[in-house]
């Protein structure tokens, strides 16, 4: 039988945190209630009555879903009813998809970041990883730790999925030193890393040193960019559906242990050898082309996309001028992943 995180909330459900002690699960529990649309929550507000601010008309994308799913358990669990969110913030326009929560309990504060959901500028913002740091979003994530953490906030944990994870990297790197301090864990599940710069950084190291880095075996966006000290785990699926945290292999309190796939791996050293060649103004050039043509076809999301052929959005690509043709090819997978990203 396989379980996955879902099964982990309902059979530890009536655990509390004196019983159970917090571990990697519930770090990814809070991971994917940070995808929840929400408005207007009031600071304090538990987690049992969460689900009143929820907009389930606003339910999209590939993990959107998953947390919708999984509220109804926490809500009613011992072990989470009684946690505390603070500085639900959401935003999201022409030039930022960022989200973040803080979920507080007795000892504990968790900061957790918000991945890429189904709006067209989260995907262009990763690609940014790539040519900008910090990017707009990243600078949002070192502005809401600096402002969310406390005083009294003595145990503190970051964490998200996917974009989430580099942003929960990237908000401990850069955050104030007396935050830093009380930074435990830092929780990375399948988040791109960092370019070359920052990579070798003496912060980057600093900041490695307490982070925990989950990726499937057959990741496609945790191997994006540099890190390192990857935990590699069990996962169902194929391709981009192993990045979908409920297709993740749980035993009881833990991952299931694996190996990064043979197909991960070529993936892996041949975006690294693409990106080192990408030159800082192509990228640029070329998101803001595509982002220009996105605008005029009034594409905000990636079900809108989903309607487009593959075939005119490379011609788009083919057409820019002055990009070699190693920038052109990267693009082109980009945008299989935007139009088909199952």
């Amino acid at each position: 039988m396989n379980n996955n995180i879902i099964d982990y909330v309902k059979y530890y459900s009536n655990s509390t945190f004196d019983e159970i002690k917090f571990n990697q699960m519930d770090a990814l529990v809070y991971s994917i209630l940070v995808y929840l649309p929400v408005q207007n929550v009031v600071n304090g507000t538990e987690i049992s009555e969460l689900s009143k601010y929820v907009d389930s008309e606003k339910v999209r994308g590939a993990v959107g879903p998953i947390a919708a799913d999984l509220l109804p358990t926490v809500l009613n669990s011992p072990r989470y009813k009684d946690i505390q969110v603070y500085n639900f913030d959401k935003r999201e326009d022409d030039e930022v998809q960022f989200g973040a929560a803080t979920f507080r309990s007795s000892g504990n504060t968790f900061v957790a970041f918000e991945g890429t959901n189904a709006a067209i500028i989260g995907w262009i913002e990763n690609f940014m990883l790539t040519s900008e740091y910090p990017t707009k979003t990243q600078k949002l994530a070192i502005e809401y730790i600096n402002n969310t953490i406390l005083d009294s906030d003595t145990k503190i944990l970051v964490g998200g999925h996917s974009k989430g994870g580099n942003l929960a990297m990237t908000a401990s790197m850069e955050c104030r030193d007396d935050i830093f301090d009380r930074i435990e864990t830092i929780y990375n599940f399948d988040g791109p890393g960092f370019r070359k710069e920052e990579f070798e950084s003496d912060k980057f190291k600093r900041m490695n040193s307490k982070t925990i880095n989950v990726l499937p075996e057959g990741s496609l966006i945790g191997i994006l960019m540099l890190n390192k000290n990857y935990n590699y785990i069990n996962a169902d699926g194929v391709g981009f559906k192993q990045h979908y945290p409920t297709s993740w292999k749980v035993f009881g309190q833990f991952f299931e242990p694996s190996k990064q796939s043979k197909a991960s791996k070529q993936i892996e050293e041949s975006l690294e050898k693409s990106v080192k060649e990408l030159k800082e103004e192509d990228v640029k050039k070329t998101l803001a082309i595509l982002m220009d043509f996105f605008k005029k076809n009034n594409i905000s999301n990636t079900t809108d996309i989903k309607g487009l052929k593959f075939e005119d959005l490379r011609n788009i690509i083919k057409d820019v001028k002055d990009i070699d043709e190693n920038s052109k090819k990267l693009f082109m997978e980009i945008l299989k992943i935007l139009i088909n990203p199952e």
